[in-house]
């Protein structure tokens, strides 16, 4: 049965609901992390080289019966809330519900996803792959060097080392495989087993990365390096977590909800209706140290600017939330002078119309720039360039950051243009679309995420007071390299010789 793309919301609402009869047969054919994160707390990410494609081709086709649908994603999770649900009755919830979980092992969650130089080594038709020119371009082209202003994938003779790619991610990736689950073990243990199939049927393993969950606190909310809370305000397709969100009178003020023709595009490889969805894949390395410096240097401009000799406490977190847009607890800059408390509903239904200047929120702003929420004046085409992240921390040697991933049914229209318009152009939100007072700076770059030489930007001196001090940053995000990648149906795998 078809998917309706321009639906959202869809599902019930309530979380101890089975999945409906009209939506078990394209989920069953989906595969999950698409439209919800797989939401586990560990993962080894499996870059994945051909070399015999006849025996690459029956490995793919072996993996649809591993790979975790919408579909088990939906049940597994269904079956985990009743779990928890069901231990508050008990005396020691939380022991209790520790025993049933190991008793109770739900399966290692699997993705596998392929470049477009994996569909040409796997001998696919041209009909039969996924024609975003972006995902064909690939993440190596220098055209997408230059679209995104990354880093060379090789330093010249004579430069910065550390301004490349790193050698793992300079080869021809021709798959990903995700292996995901709350236990480490768990995880090692797959994929082992995965890679082993690999070796045997016509691929290597070309690297290996590892992610893990960062929290604050025993299952307290999802954080990344520099301290933020991370992932707050996704896009959200089921009903069920709508639900969850929605004010009490019903109405958003930003409405979370997105179609699912955001994230889902119909496959021309598969076989009736079937769906798939992009992937952006990047390796952020994040310079804490860097970080610290660049908020503790506002911070100290700020104390200056009122009369104080050195930066306090209060001045070095309404600086990191004037680079984030919001506190480290996930509390949106816009709508409070400090933090809230880590732990606290994170408040996500809020929009920028009581700060058309900046004064609260600078237009620079992480979750400004890539997220304006609705004040473009397009609110249709705006929320049309939305990206569903799936991203994770790593932690390597002395390198630490955030394996980004985003799921997407255009990496042009979504991720590509998010970077390069949004985040990498000085000139927005001002002054291509907030106008520009006689004497102002543009916005800049990005603080968090923005690829470019560093420029003087300017600050709120006071939360929401008009006055502003002129303060340069400079970068704390690397990129180290990365790839694009299409997420198929199962029916494709099955069949990824027809």
């Amino acid at each position: 049965m078809p998917l309706d793309l321009t639906k959202q919301a869809i599902g019930p609402e309530d979380p101890k609901a089975q999945l409906p009869p009209d939506l078990e047969a394209p989920l069953s054919d989906i595969q999950g992390n698409i439209l919800k994160s797989h939401g586990r707390d560990h993962s080894q990410h499996l870059f994945i080289t051909f070399t015999d494609v006849g025996k690459a081709k029956k490995w793919v086709a072996s993996m649809a019966d591993r790979v975790t649908s919408a579909s088990k994603q939906w049940k597994d999770s269904l079956k985990r809330h009743n779990l928890f649900e069901e231990s508050e009755k008990h005396g020691y919830p939380a022991a209790w519900r520790d025993e049933q979980l190991t008793e109770q092992q739900s399966s290692v969650f699997i993705n596998l996803l392929l470049s477009h130089k994996g569909y040409l080594k796997l001998g696919i038709p041209k009909e039969r792959i996924p024609q975003d020119a972006a995902f064909q371009r690939g993440a190596q082209h220098p055209d997408t060097i230059r679209k995104l202003a990354d880093p060379p994938l090789k330093a010249p003779s004579g430069g910065d080392p550390e301004n490349q790619w790193e050698e793992d991610f300079r080869k021809d990736l021709h798959a990903l495989v995700i292996v995901a689950d709350d236990s480490p073990a768990k995880v090692a243990a797959e994929a082992k087993k995965i890679s082993d199939d690999v070796g045997k049927n016509g691929g290597t393993i070309a690297h290996t990365e590892t992610g893990l969950v960062l929290r604050y606190g025993e299952n307290g909310p999802v954080r990344e390096h520099f301290g933020f809370v991370d992932g707050v305000s996704n896009p959200l397709f089921y009903a069920k977590d709508v639900a969850k969100v929605k004010p009490p009178n019903g109405k958003f003020r930003y409405d979370p909800r997105a179609p699912l023709g955001l994230v889902l595009v119909k496959e021309p490889g598969g076989k009736d209706e079937t769906y798939g969805s992009y992937f952006v894949y990047r390796k952020l390395e994040q310079k804490v140290a860097q970080f610290k410096q660049d908020r503790f240097t506002l911070a100290t401009a700020l104390a200056h600017k009122d009369g104080r000799e050195a930066a306090n406490e209060a001045d070095k977190e309404l600086a990191g939330a004037y680079m984030v847009g919001r506190f480290r607890d996930g509390a949106p800059v816009v709508a409070f002078a400090s933090e809230s408390g880590v732990g606290k509903d994170i408040p996500n239904d809020f929009d920028y119309s009581a700060d058309a200047n900046g004064d609260k929120c600078p237009f620079q702003a992480h979750t400004r720039k890539t997220n304006p929420r609705n004040e473009t004046g397009d609110a249709t085409t705006e929320r049309s360039h939305r990206i569903v992240r799936r991203a994770i921390s790593f932690e390597k040697g002395k390198r630490v950051g955030l394996l980004f991933l985003c799921a997407q049914s255009s990496i042009e229209h979504q991720f590509e243009f998010m970077q390069e318009s949004w985040c990498n152009n000085t000139g927005f939100l001002r002054p291509s679309v907030k106008p520009k007072p006689p004497g102002a700076l543009d916005t800049g770059l990005d603080p968090i995420v923005g690829q470019g030489p560093s420029t003087e930007q300017e600050w709120p001196k006071k939360h929401g007071k008009s006055e502003r001090i002129k303060v340069t940053l400079k970068q704390a995000v690397v990129m180290r390299g990365g790839e694009y990648f299409f997420m198929p149906s199962l029916s494709f795998l099955k069949n990824p010789g027809v």
